[in-house]
């Protein structure tokens, strides 16, 4: 198994004095972080990995291990590229929120005050109570999807079956639900109102800025010369293409590119920047004792009465990844993995760096 460590000795030295970071476990010791990475991809038979931790001024190391596809046995190197499943999330409400701080969008406008008919729900009067801080928040009252997507789709309308019509399942803004369904919705509103398509919307506002090169939430000429396979439990490698840009899932990206945007948003948080706003909770989802979970805007926040997390997941079956910051200790990191295997990384991994399973 070929492996690639990128340790930048500033920044380790730097999380090694920070007294912030005491309660973590990681320190300083990033090439024993590796070791534990690569053992790990072998245990829990995952073929590869893309890793990165960061805090608030820059990313602190890198690591991939493996191969992108376990049939070719092709490496993984720095460039290449994973799919963040619903880590897409969080940074299209990054994208909703720079509308809002430009004044082209207000978090509590009703969408049928943004587009003439709202998308797939509009038949149902519940559709006039909906808005984008509600959608962002997963208080819609829409399911996390009605079936199966076709994944031959070239547009909107061709995503489902003829006749799969999207239903409320609660009333909007009653109740914490998770739904890829209403970020999609949302996505669709705002381009109309935007004028423009989310791709591109992301490219100027996030991509760009942030110098995310290897970034697309299509699977395009930008990613696809270096992008890794999908593994099933078995390790038989697969790659599902959609061919509509998905602010729920579709993100396909590099550890190094989103921990450029963990940065961002770290700088943001310990700032107390316009952009904390996506950290702020908007509904509460479980609680007992001192810990709670609760949710922004694309973004979940734990707090377990001594530390607050702020993370995203991302499921798309046979890519699982984990985008998570730690406030108080200033330290996060990604882990991008090719695997449906890789959430059994994730639970060691979040022991290792944070000295315990974070409640999620």
């Amino acid at each position: 198994m070929k492996t690639r460590s990128v340790p930048i000795a500033l920044a380790s030295i730097l999380v090694a004095a920070s007294p912030a970071t005491a309660a973590c476990q990681v320190g300083s010791d990033f090439r024993g972080l590796g070791a534990f990475l690569d053992s790990l991809m072998v245990s829990e038979g995952v073929p590869g990995i893309s890793f990165a931790v960061f805090n608030d001024e820059s990313i602190l190391y890198e690591h991939v291990g493996g191969v992108k596809n376990r049939q070719t046995g092709e490496p993984v190197d720095p460039e290449t590229v994973f799919e963040a499943a619903s880590i897409s999330k969080t940074v299209f409400a990054y994208t909703v929120l720079s509308l809002v701080l430009d004044g082209a969008v207000d978090l509590d406008e009703p969408l049928a005050r943004m587009v003439q008919d709202i998308p797939e729900v509009g038949y149902d009067p519940r559709a006039a109570s909906l808005t984008p801080r509600i959608l962002l928040s997963h208080q819609g009252g829409l399911p996390n999807w009605r079936s199966r997507l076709r994944f031959e789709a070239q547009s909107y309308s061709e995503l489902f079956d003829e006749g799969d019509t999207l239903r409320f399942v609660a009333d909007p803004g009653a109740e914490y639900r998770y739904s890829g369904e209403g970020f999609v919705l949302l996505q669709r509103v705002i381009e109309e109102h935007a004028g423009t398509r989310v791709g591109e919307l992301i490219q100027r506002r996030v991509f760009r800025p942030l110098d995310m090169r290897r970034s697309s939430f299509l699977f395009d000429s930008r990613v696809r010369d270096n992008a890794s396979f999908g593994h099933n439990a078995e390790g038989e490698p697969d790659k599902w293409i959609i061919g509509v840009p998905l602010a729920s899932s579709t993100l396909h990206t590099t550890a190094s590119d989103l921990a450029r945007f963990g940065v961002e948003l770290a700088s943001q948080l310990h700032d107390h920047g316009p952009y904390s706003t996506l950290a702020t909770p908007q509904v509460e989802v479980a609680s007992d004792g001192d810990w709670s979970l609760n949710w922004g805007l694309g973004l979940g926040i734990i707090d377990d009465g001594s530390r607050t997390w702020v993370y995203h997941g991302g499921n798309n079956v046979i890519f699982i990844a984990d985008f998570v910051y730690c406030v108080d200790d200033n330290l996060g990191y990604v882990l991008l993995t090719n695997s449906s295997n890789g959430q059994r990384v994730v639970e060691a991994l979040e022991r290792r760096v944070f000295g315990k399973a974070i409640p999620r």
